[in-house]
């Protein structure tokens, strides 16, 4: 059975979906060598493709399409074309631009992160927006089966795209087993340094985009300086830059938290580990997530987490977080005001965050896949 996989999101620069395709490309690949030898993964590289995911590995690589940047002439022409030429039985789009357009060609499964730009259509660029309403408007025709990462984002395909809801299939992503309690102390020394990192730190991680909440946080952070003054402590920001940071900077001045503020830019993924294990609490506000890889992640490294009450985020915490309305900056510095001055509301978050981000392996979510592209090339 061969797999076509579009290879353009096989990069880390692009925040969760970017790990989910790696995460799976890695798993499905090892599945294939141990259990599964009729399987074989075509990937379609891309200028972006990471080409160190794939070393030492016996995957196919379709390179004819490696220079095109162009998603759009990509995914209308090239990769119909290509799935022809490589002979795919099942074709996998790993994010919802990852499909092709205007013409179908063999059989196709589409992962959803989520639809944000329909359900937040303000917090998204006008043509951002634009380009990822399309691609999401033709999956309705175009894909066998849809993925998507939580219930919460199924129910969204079915009432903004008409999916039924028997062409879509839950699975939840995977955290990967570098995200643990253990710290590495050379790693640690080197994020301090590169990142100047203070002693004490509420953590954040994402995009710095609107829908991410970040300003929210701020005003969090500001609210509970004031109630409880905490000399040494800080809040970090990792993460790229989206658009809108102008306006996060533009707080941080009017609330005077310029000594009290880190923004790292984008981490390298072998240094977050680190980042979360030296954290006091891992904060994410986001008023929508698919599904929230980052609350998986710090909790996996035994940090204790505050997130929002929306969409996929409740799911993905369970009871091992503190869930808070993310529009209520007053709601968010209680939270985090309870969690550092509560020793023993910490170590339970930690003890409940560890047991749950043990359920969530990515070779679970390889083996719920491959049972896809089975049931897809059968069908």
């Amino acid at each position: 059975m061969r797999i076509g996989l579009e290879g353009k999101v096989l990069t880390p620069r692009i925040g969760g979906i970017g790990r989910y395709a790696i995460h799976l490309v890695e798993a499905l690949l090892a599945l294939a060598a141990q259990r599964c030898p009729d399987l074989e993964l075509v990937i379609f590289t891309a200028p972006q493709t990471d080409r160190a995911v794939l070393e030492g590995s016996r995957v196919r690589l379709c390179e004819r399409f490696r220079r095109i940047k162009s998603t759009l002439l990509r995914s209308s022409i090239l990769l119909p074309a290509g799935v022809w030429c490589e002979h795919i039985d099942v074709f996998h789009g790993l994010d919802q631009s990852g499909i092709p357009l205007f013409s179908k060609a063999g059989k196709s499964v589409v992962t959803i992160h989520d639809v944000i730009p329909l359900v937040l259509p303000w917090a998204f660029p006008p043509r951002h927006r634009w380009v990822l309403s399309t691609a999401l408007a033709r999956i309705r025709k175009q894909a066998e089966m849809v993925i998507v990462p939580s219930t919460a984002a199924a129910d969204d395909v079915v009432r903004y795209l008409q999916v039924e809801r028997e062409r879509i299939s839950v699975i939840p992503m995977g955290c990967d087993a570098r995200f643990q309690p253990v710290a590495e102390p050379a790693r640690a020394a080197a994020m301090q340094r590169r990142y100047d990192l203070p002693r004490r730190y509420i953590l954040f991680v994402g995009t710095l985009e609107p829908r991410k909440n970040v300003k929210t946080l701020l005003q969090a952070f500001a609210m509970l300086l004031a109630e409880t003054p905490q000399d040494d402590l800080a809040l970090v920001i990792a993460g790229g830059n989206g658009w809108g940071r102008e306006d996060y900077l533009a707080t941080v001045e009017a609330l005077g938290l310029r000594d009290r503020i880190r923004f790292t830019g984008f981490v390298e993924d072998d240094l977050l580990p680190e980042l979360y294990r030296g954290a006091s609490l891992f904060v994410y506000p986001s008023l929508y997530e698919g599904f929230g890889l980052p609350v998986l992640e710090a909790m996996a490294c035994g940090t204790p987490v505050i997130t929002s009450n929306r969409a996929s985020l409740p799911e993905v915490a369970g009871d091992a977080a503190l869930l808070v309305d993310p529009t209520r900056p007053e709601a968010l510095a209680a939270a985090m005001t309870s969690i550092i001055s509560n020793g023993e509301l910490r170590q339970g978050l930690r003890a409940k965050g560890l047991a749950r981000a043990r359920a969530f392996t990515w070779d679970g979510v390889a083996e719920q896949t491959v049972a896809i592209y089975r049931a897809v090339g059968r069908g």
